[in-house]
């Protein structure tokens, strides 16, 4: 491990390092709200729920009468009922009617403050409030001044309101906001029905609508929302008082156990858009105006146009979904969703037991933290870019489809952009370390393979480099020293620009033969050249390919020496020293200069090979190991054995003659 590159050695660590860092910087945006990460996280959550939307699971037993824009064109709603507010001669009529047709139970999503000015219009409305204990009326809670509309009612406020509060047990379960200001309807109403229903609708700070408040507090009092007034009234009545509030947060009802976030807050599961086209609505909606003309048609004797038991035991709400009103609000589907719609999907998610659990904040820590440090530790498992790339996409999208999966099927919501945001931060923070840090130690070792092989080999290694290679190991290689022969005698002989022109050009022979055949060039010794085959590029037929350098070699030096011949210039005589053995190659060296190079016992024996050829009378010597491995393809003279030193037993050697048929190189990158 000491031969390694330091950045290799800490590797894992800088994984480790962006995964915790990512993590931290996420966890650190979620917890103090920074970043807008809770506002991504949140519209997140919008898109599975329109993604992943089920009408179907909507309850088929609510029903909505609309005072839609079809009403408002309508020139009967003006003739009979005047401009808006429409008289509350209508709602009487629609009340009336609804308990002739078997309504289950009546909520009506408009705040009656004050008297109408149409004089008997409350009595009537409050005259069919009373024909059953069906109906909730909406009342608001808001920041204001308790309003009520008359002056003197307000010191009676509380006794009024005392039987239509809610029994809570524990009474201090929650922290619940305490909402100073109320809008009540007329007394006249107020006394008419058995529940009211808090209309209220908080937003979330981004603008939609994702919670409901099934509980509100007023003058330390408990009021149920207007859809838990209304999922009330349509239980038995022994279920209806069945309400209390467990030490987790968890809101029992009726039986029904429903998860409750400290505010209070129930996290309201949307089925799909308030209308999915002009004709098709999530809930089955009515227009008011024809449900009014289907009441006159009822009493008339005739056939009306919506049948009476389109409301048989049916929970009927009644509020507006027209956009000029006012009471739209945004949520995922839409910028103008009817309040009515929200109470209708808040009543079937309670009447159903139909809600979404949300993880605890322990989830979303180790999410992050493993999403994190896996995107940032895959960066180091490949050596393509395209590999960790589209592993880490993989990834990515499976912790993005496995929150998909949960939502869909186990109705969980999991955070998916923290997670999915730190493994961007981590995967991104280590792929830009690794590519800094390798891309200067690739450049560093390019340049260093530019002495050692050819150029085109260079670029054949660098496109398929595997670091680990570097590492000092022992592998099978083949070895070849070359010598000029009295080198000391022909130095001494010659002018010293003499020597350096015929040595440099015989190198420049030597080194064009080294490369052609792939060869690595190991260093010069003088006028000794050393090469190997087999590393840093795996060679599997290196012992040929060593051979057929050695001849060219041979070859090369007569071309030379034929041509300093004619040009009046001294000529050279070399040996050559071929073995092929188990050798210890790698990146070898000091802090201050590193090299690749071979070393070992099978390294040395080429090198006395090389210092036998005059001895032997040879000009290329190969050991019995290389000729072992070339014997079909080389042409050799026994030479017997020798003792070389450093050696017990004698080595058994050949002259190299020549070499059948065409070598096989590796293509080398262009």
């Amino acid at each position: 491990m000491d031969s390694l590159p330091g950045w290799i050695k800490s590797k894992w660590a800088q994984a480790v390092g962006w995964g915790l860092l990512s993590a931290l910087l996420v966890i650190g945006a979620w917890h103090w709200h920074l970043g807008g990460l809770d506002t991504v996280e949140s519209r997140s959550l919008d898109w599975r729920f329109r993604r992943f939307a089920q009408a179907g699971r909507a309850s088929r037993d609510i029903v909505i009468i609309a005072l839609d824009d079809v009403s408002f064109d309508s020139p009967g709603m003006l003739d009979n009922f005047g401009r808006w507010p429409w008289r509350r001669w209508l709602y009487a009529i629609l009340v009336h009617y609804l308990h002739e047709w078997r309504a289950r139970a009546i909520g009506i999503d408009i705040f009656f403050q004050g008297r109408d000015e149409h004089a008997g219009d409350d009595e009537k409305l409050a005259a069919a409030l009373t024909e059953k204990p069906d109906v909730a009326l909406a009342f608001a809670l808001d920041w204001g001044k308790i309003t009520q509309a008359d002056p003197q009612a307000r010191e009676k406020l509380t006794r009024r309101l005392a039987p239509l509060a809610l029994q809570v047990q524990p009474p201090s379960a929650l922290n619940l906001e305490r909402y100073p200001g109320i809008v009540l309807p007329t007394d006249t109403l107020l006394g008419a029905v058995p529940s009211i229903g808090c209309a209220t609708v908080v937003f979330d700070p981004d603008g939609p609508v994702r919670w409901i408040t099934p509980l509100f507090r007023f003058q330390d009092k408990y009021y149920p929302s207007l859809a838990l007034a209304m999922a009330a009234l349509a239980l038995d009545p022994a279920s209806r008082r069945q309400l209390s509030i467990e030490q987790e947060g968890t809101l029992d009802f009726g039986g029904r156990k429903f998860p409750l976030d400290r505010q209070g807050r129930m996290l309201i599961r949307w089925y799909g858009p308030a209308w999915s086209d002009a004709k098709h609505f999530t809930f089955i909606n009515y227009s008011v105006w024809k449900v009014f003309n289907s009441a006159i048609e009822y009493e008339n004797g005739t056939k009306p146009e919506i049948p009476p038991d389109a409301f048989r035991d049916k929970i009927v709400l009644i509020g507006p979904t027209a956009v000029g009103i006012g009471d739209t609000r945004p949520n995922a589907f839409s910028k103008n969703y009817p309040g009515v719609e929200i109470h209708a999907t808040a009543i079937s998610n309670l009447l159903q037991g139909d809600f979404i659990r949300t993880s605890p904040a322990s989830v979303m820590v180790v999410a992050v933290l493993s999403v994190a440090l896996l995107l940032a530790s895959v960066v180091y498992l490949f050596n393509s870019a395209v590999a960790y790339f589209l592993l880490g996409l993989t990834l990515w999208l499976a912790y993005f489809g496995a929150a998909c999966a949960l939502f869909r099927y186990e109705n969980l919501w999991v955070p998916m952009a923290g997670p999915l945001a730190g493994g961007i931060v981590a995967f991104g923070g280590s792929a830009v370390t690794r590519y800094a840090t390798e891309g200067r130690e690739k450049r560093k070792y390019r340049k260093t393979l530019m002495k050692y092989v050819s150029p085109q080999l260079v670029e054949t290694i660098m496109a398929d480099f595997n670091w680990e290679s570097l590492r000092a190991e022992k592998r099978t290689l083949t070895v070849l020293f070359s010598d000029v022969r009295g080198f000391t005698t022909f130095s001494e002989k010659y002018p010293p620009e003499t020597v350096i022109a015929t040595l440099n050009e015989h190198l420049n022979m030597m080194v064009s033969v080294i490369f052609k055949y792939q060869g690595t060039l190991d260093k010069f010794v003088g006028d000794c050249v050393m090469a190997f085959w087999g590393a840093p590029l795996v060679q599997p037929n290196h012992p040929e390919l060593a051979a057929r350098a050695a001849l060219e070699m041979i070859e090369g030096l007569e071309n030379l020496n034929k041509k300093w011949q004619s040009e009046g210039r001294p000529t050279l005589q070399i040996g050559v020293g071929i073995n092929t053995g188990e050798m210890l190659f790698g990146n070898i060296g000091s802090d201050q200069r590193m090299d690749f190079t071979v070393i070992g016992d099978s390294v040395n024996l080429g090198s006395r090979l090389e210092s036998s050829t005059k001895e032997l009378h040879a000009s290329i010597v190969i050991s019995d190991a290389t000729y072992q491995l070339i014997r079909d393809l080389a042409q050799v003279r026994p030479l017997g054995e020798i003792h070389v030193k450093g050696k017990e037993k004698g080595i058994l050697v050949y002259e190299l003659l020549g070499m059948a048929n065409t070598v096989a190189l590796k293509e080398a990158a262009s």
